[in-house]
């Protein structure tokens, strides 16, 4: 497994208006952190949340998008203008696993740089692991590059973009 580094040089996309994202509460602790520890080979619970997402100083914001009273994904805007300056930081974004294929994590992303344009800033980085093929191509169609930190992470990108990129023969072709 490689981390991997994505940067959006800009201008940040605008999102559509969408009634199911809100920022998330106190009172969605317990369905963030469902939805994290199904994404994320890691421990989360309420005091995990609280901690990482909604009280963290570098996080002003978690979105949530919420049909019939269920979190089905989640993003951050988190802010660390020493490292990235004049950048926004895409942190923890997470899809529920049954809603696979309806776009939720673009949505969720688009809502995260929109919220980073609304506080003037002009890029967005991220970080992901190869091994989530799904969010590199979602992070790619919204205009997101790789951006080699090291020789791991550009024989990484040599070898996965091939691969995503590869087009699957239609049926009679």
């Amino acid at each position: 497994m490689t981390q991997l580094f994505m940067v959006h040089p800009g201008p940040l996309p605008a999102t559509e208006p969408d009634e199911r994202l809100r920022a998330a509460t106190h009172q969605d602790a317990a369905g963030l952190a469902r939805l994290m520890q199904a994404a994320y080979d890691q421990p989360w619970d309420a005091a995990r949340i609280a901690h990482d997402l909604l009280d963290a100083p570098d996080v002003p914001v978690t979105w949530v998008l919420v049909e019939d009273g269920r979190i089905l994904a989640c993003a951050s805007e988190r802010l660390l203008p020493d490292t990235y300056p004049g950048a926004g930081y895409l942190h923890y974004v997470a899809a529920d696993a049954s809603a696979s294929g309806r776009g939720l994590g673009a949505i969720i992303t688009r809502r995260v740089l929109a919220g980073f344009a609304a506080r003037g800033l002009a890029r967005a980085v991220l970080e992901t692991d190869d091994f989530r093929r799904p969010a590199v191509m979602v992070y790619l169609r919204l205009g997101f590059v790789p951006e080699y930190r090291d020789e791991t992470e550009r024989t990484t990108w040599s070898t996965l973009l091939p691969q995503l990129l590869t087009t699957r023969p239609t049926k009679g072709s």
